[in-house]
C-alpha cells in the first residue's frame, strides 16, 4: 500500500509540472505552524491519559495557469512530538489537482495521497483513538461539467479512494487485538444538474451512487438522490439546504460476503442546512448535516452533526473565534459480522488570534471533547470519556511570490 501511495504521489507531481513549460504566469507560497498543546485526556477514554506536546506544521503551495488550462499542487507536514512517545507521530500530504476549459465545457483531474497520524480521522469518525497507529488514503477524482445553457449546467465525477491502517510498536500492536481499523477502497459517481433561477437562487439535483468494499471482505452499495438549493437573503444573510435519499445494500446476517449474497436494501435520509452571516467584523454559521460514509469499524455509518462558529474581528489586528459541535454516528445494516455502534460527541473552542505583524499569528486556545457510548464492547468501553485541552500557537504564513508574462 505505500509502495502504490508512493508511485501515485510521483505521478500526481509529475502530471501537475508538465503545464509549467507553458504557463503564462505561477504562484508560490507557504506557511509554517507551530504550537505547544496540553491536553488532560488525549485519548478520550475513562482512564485519563493526559499528553504534553509540540506540534509542528509546514505546508507549501504552487499554481500554474494559462488562457485556458490551470494546475496547482499543495502539501503539508504533520510532526508530534509528546512526553509520552507512544503519541509520536509524523505525517503527510499532497495534493494536485489540474484543470482545461473551453467556451462551454471543464475538464478536471484531482488527486491526493495522505499518510499521518489516525487520530486526526478518528475524532470525527469512531472515536476509538490508539497511540502508533497510522492511516494512509490516496484517491483520484476526475470531473467533467458541460454549460448547455446560460442557467445551467450538467457535471459527471467519477471517484475513487483507498484508505488503509498499520499500527506499529507494542502498545499499539496489544491494542488492535481489541478493535481492529478497518480500511476500505471505494469507486464513486454523481451526476449532477444546476440551474439558476435568479441572481440569489440557484439549485443543484444529484444522483449518486457508490460500492465500498471494507478489510474484512464486506461488501456495502449506496445509491440515491439529493436536491439542494442556494439562496442569498441579503447582502449579509445566506442559506444553503438540501435533502434526498439513500439506500443502502448490506449482505444478510446469514449469508456470506460474496458477490451472490441479495442481501438487504436499507434506506436512510440524507439533508444539510446553513445558515451563514457576514459583515465586515462578524461572521457567523449555523450548520446541520446527515451523511452516509465508510467508517473504520470496516462499516458504511451515519453521521448526524449539529455546529455552530461565531468569530469576530475586535481590533485590526485582534480577532476572537468560538464554535462548537454535536454529533451522533451510528452503523447501519448490523449482522452477525458488523460492529453495532452508536457513538455521541460534543466539542467547543474558543481562540484568541493576535496579528502582530503582517505574515505572523499568535494565538491562544482553549478545546473541550467529550464522547459517549449507548453500546459497549469491542473496545467501545474504554473510549468513553472528556477531554481539555490548551493550545499556544505560533504561526507564520508566506504569501509568496508571482510572476505572470
Amino acid at each position: 500500500m505505500y509502495f502504490k501511495g508512493r508511485v501515485l504521489l510521483a505521478g500526481l507531481v509529475l502530471l501537475m509540472l508538465m503545464p509549467v513549460a507553458f504557463a503564462d504566469g505561477w504562484k508560490v507560497k507557504g506557511a509554517l505552524g507551530q504550537t505547544v498543546q496540553y491536553d488532560d485526556n488525549i485519548a478520550m477514554r475513562v482512564d485519563a491519559n493526559p499528553a504534553f506536546g509540540y506540534l509542528l506544521s509546514p505546508s507549501f503551495g504552487a499554481d500554474w495557469s494559462t488562457s485556458n488550462m490551470s494546475a496547482g499542487i499543495t502539501g503539508s507536514g504533520d510532526i508530534r512530538r509528546y512526553n509520552d512517545r507512544r503519541w509520536n507521530c509524523e505525517g503527510f500530504s499532497l495534493r494536485a489537482n489540474q484543470q482545461y476549459q473551453t467556451r462551454l465545457q471543464v475538464f478536471s483531474l484531482s488527486g491526493s495521497y495522505r499518510r499521518n497520524c489516525s487520530s486526526s480521522s478518528q475524532i470525527s469518525d469512531d472515536g476509538i483513538i490508539r497511540p502508533n497507529s497510522k492511516e494512509e488514503t490516496y484517491s483520484i477524482t476526475p470531473a467533467w461539467s458541460w454549460q448547455w445553457s446560460a442557467l445551467d449546467k450538467f457535471s459527471i465525477s467519477p471517484g475513487y479512494s483507498k484508505t488503509s491502517y498499520s499500527t506499529t510498536g507494542p502498545e499499539g500492536g496489544s491494542e488492535t487485538s481489541l478493535l481492529d481499523f478497518q480500511g476500505n477502497e471505494t469507486y464513486s459517481l454523481n451526476v449532477s444538474e444546476s440551474h439558476t433561477w435568479t441572481r440569489r437562487l440557484s439549485s443543484t439535483g444529484s444522483l449518486f451512487f457508490s460500492r465500498s468494499e471494507f478489510g474484512n471482505s464486506l461488501k456495502q452499495s449506496v445509491f440515491g438522490f439529493q436536491v439542494s438549493s442556494q439562496y442569498a437573503i441579503t447582502r449579509k444573510w445566506s442559506i444553503n439546504a438540501g435533502g434526498g435519499l439513500r439506500w443502502v445494500k448490506s449482505p444478510s446476517g446469514s449469508q456470506s460476503f460474496g458477490d451472490n449474497d441479495n442481501g438487504s436494501l436499507l434506506r436512510t435520509e440524507i439533508a444539510n442546512l446553513a445558515l451563514n452571516y457576514k459583515d465586515r467584523k462578524a461572521n457567523y454559521s449555523l450548520t446541520y448535516s446527515r451523511s452516509v460514509s465508510p467508517s473504520a469499524l470496516g462499516q458504511l455509518s451515519k453521521y448526524n452533526s449539529v455546529g455552530m462558529s461565531y468569530s469576530y474581528q475586535i481590533t485590526r489586528k485582534l480577532d476572537f473565534n468560538i464554535s462548537g459541535d454535536f454529533s451522533k454516528n451510528e452503523s447501519i445494516g448490523e449482522n452477525e459480522f458488523q460492529t453495532n455502534s452508536e457513538r455521541t460527541f460534543y466539542s467547543g473552542s474558543a481562540r484568541l488570534t493576535w496579528n502582530f505583524a503582517r505574515e505572523w499569528q499568535l494565538s491562544a486556545s482553549y478545546r473541550y471533547r467529550r464522547q459517549d457510548y449507548a453500546n459497549s464492547g469491542d473496545g467501545q468501553e474504554e473510549a468513553g470519556g472528556t477531554s481539555n485541552a490548551v493550545m499556544f500557537s505560533l504561526n507564520y504564513n508566506w504569501n509568496g511570490m508571482r510572476t505572470s508574462y
